[in-house]
């Protein structure tokens, strides 16, 4: 291969490695997000819980 061939083949292997790692790196804030609004909601699945039986109870 020529100098400028190959300048250019490993230019291309960097901007799809890069583009991987950017999809990588959202994927993995989009789960980290995801795992956060479920915890959320479990939370308030609990507290919702404990306020039902307490009504119940009056």
């Amino acid at each position: 291969m020529t100098k400028l061939a190959h300048a250019k083949a490993e230019e291309t292997d960097i901007k799809q490695a890069a583009e991987l790692d950017f999809e990588m790196e959202n994927a993995y804030l989009k789960k980290k997000k995801e795992d956060e609004i479920r915890l959320r909601l479990d939370e308030f699945a609990k507290e919702l819980a404990q306020v039902s039986k307490l009504r119940k109870e009056i």
